[in-house]
């Protein structure tokens, strides 16, 4: 009597399971981050069109224009290019002086706030005639420095 309850109890459970043995769940011993996520960080390429059609915010050059990214003060890391909200319009002539001259330098000398520029820009992203008002006032700016001191 007691041999056939022992033989008649994995038979129970199985019935309590609804007769399927399921396999183990299989838990990762590391999380795989997928390649989507860490490629495209901070990455909008509707964005950087936006910045390419604005004229150049330094010298006033109609565009196309070259989307600079600002790496100092940006969320940029040792060898890691700083996300799109981080762009200014420039030409290729300025943008080729601002490599040459190193980034802090650069706009020190021209007088402009490249983050405060950026974020107004990003908070305007697809707007031409308000992003060309941001441009404009950075540019204005620069021409009261010259005059004043």
């Amino acid at each position: 009597m007691i041999s056939r309850r022992i033989a008649q109890a994995p038979n129970h459970r199985l019935s309590n399971l609804g007769r399927k043995l399921m396999p183990a769940p299989r838990i990762p011993r590391s999380v795989r981050r997928s390649k989507s996520n860490t490629h495209h960080r901070g990455r909008r390429p509707q964005h950087l069109a936006f910045i390419r059609q604005l004229s150049c915010v330094v010298c006033g050059r109609a565009g196309p224009s070259e989307a600079a990214h600002v790496r100092s003060g940006s969320d940029a890391g040792v060898g890691m290019k700083p996300s799109d909200r981080y762009s200014l319009p420039l030409c290729d002539s300025c943008h080729a002086l601002q490599h040459e001259f190193g980034e802090m330098r650069f706009w020190s000398v021209v007088r402009i706030d490249p983050l405060n520029v950026a974020f107004r820009l990003w908070t305007v992203s697809g707007d031409f005639k308000a992003g060309e008002r941001v441009v404009f006032r950075a540019r204005q700016q620069i021409s009261l420095m010259k005059f004043s001191g």
